[in-house]
C-alpha cells in the first residue's frame, strides 16, 4: 500500500463459486472465475487435506496499475498490478484442512479477472497444524496471523525501554542511526517536519483530511508525540478539517540495505485507528522503491515494499499490537526485505526488491478510505528509531 498511489479497494462479501479439483491437480491446469463488477471469488475443494502449493494471478479488464486486496484462506493481503499488464500473482505454500479454501479478491474500481493454480505438495505433519508456510518468485508472506502480543507487552510502562533488536548475530551489526527521543525537541539535524517543507504541508495523499503541522510534532519525556487533531488548516490549496504530525530525515540520512526498527504505541483500541505510518522512501518514487514497516490499513497492521511494477506485502490480525509498546521493524537485504513485529517474523517480500538509498519517515495521517476507524484526538507515540547495518 503506497502512501504515495493510494487505490486500495475494500474487500466485500460476494458469493463465492465452488470449484472442484482433485489432489493431484496439476499446477498447469488453472481455475478461471469469471469477471465481477469489483471482486472475484473461488472456493478451492481438495478431497484430502495437505500442504498444497498455489499460486494466485489477477488480472485487471482495464489492464491498468491498481491495487488489489486479497485473501487466500487466513492470508490477507494487497498486491499491486502492473502499470503494461494489469497483472499481479502471489504464490504461497498452504496447508488446506477440511477440504477447502477460500479465496477472494476486490478492486474498488476496476472488474477483476481471477486465474488461480494448485497442486498437493504433501501431507501436513501431526504437530504445529496451524502453521503455513509461504513460498513463491513473486512474493511471500505469513499465512498464519503473528502470535498476539503477551501480557506483559501489553502492560508496559509509560516509560518505555528496551528492544528486540535486529535479527542474526549481534557483533555482525553497527548502529548507524539512533534517535532515542529524550530531548525536550525534535533533533532537527537528524529530522525535518512536514512533507517537503519546513511549514504547514500538504499531506502525501490528496485524498488525506489533515495538513501537517509543526506544531503537532511534539518530543517529552522520552518519547516522540506525533498528534492529531481537529483543527481546520489550509494547504496544498484548499482547507483540510484536520492538523497532524509528519517527520522525515530527508535529506539527513538515508540508508541503502540494514535492520530499521521503530518501537511504538499504535492509536486505536481493539482496531488501528486513522492511518499511522512508519516507512523508508526513496528519492524517485516508484524508481527507488518504498519500504513500509508498518502501515494502518482498514485498521490492520501491514507491511509492504513498492517498486516501479507494483507492491507485495500483507497484514496482521485487526487487534495485535495495541494497547502498549511493540517494535516494528525490517531487515532490508538485497533480494529480499523481512519484516518484524516484536522480534518474530511477520512476512517476507522477494520482489522487485530496490537498491537506492531510503530515508525514514514517521506520520499520522486521517482519512475515509483506506485507514482505520477515524478518531480524533489520536497520537502515535515513538519511544525509538533506530537503523543498524553489516
Amino acid at each position: 500500500m503506497s502512501r504515495r498511489n493510494s487505490l486500495l479497494g475494500a474487500l466485500s462479501a460476494c458469493a463465492l463459486a465452488s470449484v472442484f479439483l482433485s489432489a493431484a491437480a496439476s499446477a498447469h491446469r488453472p481455475v478461471r472465475v469469471p469477471d465481477a463488477s469489483d471482486r472475484a471469488s473461488v472456493l478451492l475443494r481438495v478431497p484430502k487435506s495437505g500442504l498444497y502449493g498455489v499460486r494466485v494471478t489477477i488480472t485487471t479488464q482495464a489492464l491498468q496499475r491498481s491495487m488489489v486486496r486479497l485473501s487466500v484462506g487466513r492470508t490477507l493481503t494487497h498486491v499491486d498490478t502492473a502499470v503494461h499488464s494489469g497483472r499481479a500473482q502471489l504464490s504461497l505454500n498452504v496447508a488446506i484442512r477440511g477440504g477447502k479454501l477460500a479465496i477472494h479478491a476486490a478492486d474498488r474500481d476496476e472488474k477483476l479477472r481471477l486465474s488461480v493454480h494448485v497442486r498437493r505438495l504433501r501431507s501436513l505433519a501431526a504437530t504445529n497444524p496451524h502453521k503455513g508456510t509461504t513460498a513463491g518468485a513473486t512474493a511471500s508472506s505469513s499465512t498464519a496471523p503473528p502470535a498476539a502480543p503477551s501480557a506483559a507487552a501489553a502492560a508496559a510502562p509509560a516509560s518505555p525501554s528496551g528492544a528486540p533488536g535486529p535479527p542474526g548475530d549481534p557483533a555482525s551489526w553497527q548502529l548507524v542511526f539512533d534517535d532515542e527521543f529524550n530531548g525536550s525537541s525534535l533533533d532537527t539535524s537528524e529530522w525535518s517536519t512536514g512533507w517537503f517543507g519546513s511549514t504547514i504541508t500538504a499531506p502525501v495523499n490528496s485524498e488525506e483530511l489533515e495538513c501537517y503541522d509543526p506544531a503537532q510534532v511534539a518530543e517529552a519525556n522520552g518519547e516522540l508525540d506525533l498528534n492529531l487533531i481537529a483543527k481546520p488548516e489550509s494547504c496544498g490549496g484548499q482547507t483540510r478539517p484536520y492538523a497532524s504530525g509528519l517527520i522525515t530525515t530527508d535529506g539527513k540520512f538515508s540508508y541503502t540495505y540494514g535492520y530499521v526498527e521503530v518501537r511504538a504505541w499504535l492509536p486505536g483500541a481493539g482496531t488501528i485507528s486513522d492511518w499511522p505510518g512508519i516507512w523508508a522512501d526513496g528519492q524517485s518514487w516508484p524508481t527507488d522503491g518504498e519500504l513500509d514497516v508498518l502501515e494502518g490499513l482498514g485498521g490492520q497492521p501491514c507491511w509492504d515494499f513498492h517498486d516501479p511494477l507494483g507492491a507485495f506485502g500483507g497484514c496482521a490480525a485487526a487487534g495485535s499490537y495495541l494497547g502498549g509498546w511493540h517494535t516494528f521493524g525490517a531487515d532490508w537485504e538485497p533480494g529480499s526485505v523481512t519484516y518484524y513485529y516484536d522480534g518474530t517474523v511477520v512476512g517476507t517480500v522477494t520482489s522487485g526488491v530496490t537498491s537506492a538509498p531510503m530515508y525514514l519517515v514517521l506520520d499520522l495521517a486521517a482519512d475515509n478510505e483506506y485507514g482505520g476507524p477515524l478518531q480524533v484526538p489520536a497520537m502515535l507515540r515513538v519511544d525509538y528509531v533506530r537503523v543498524w547495518q553489516h
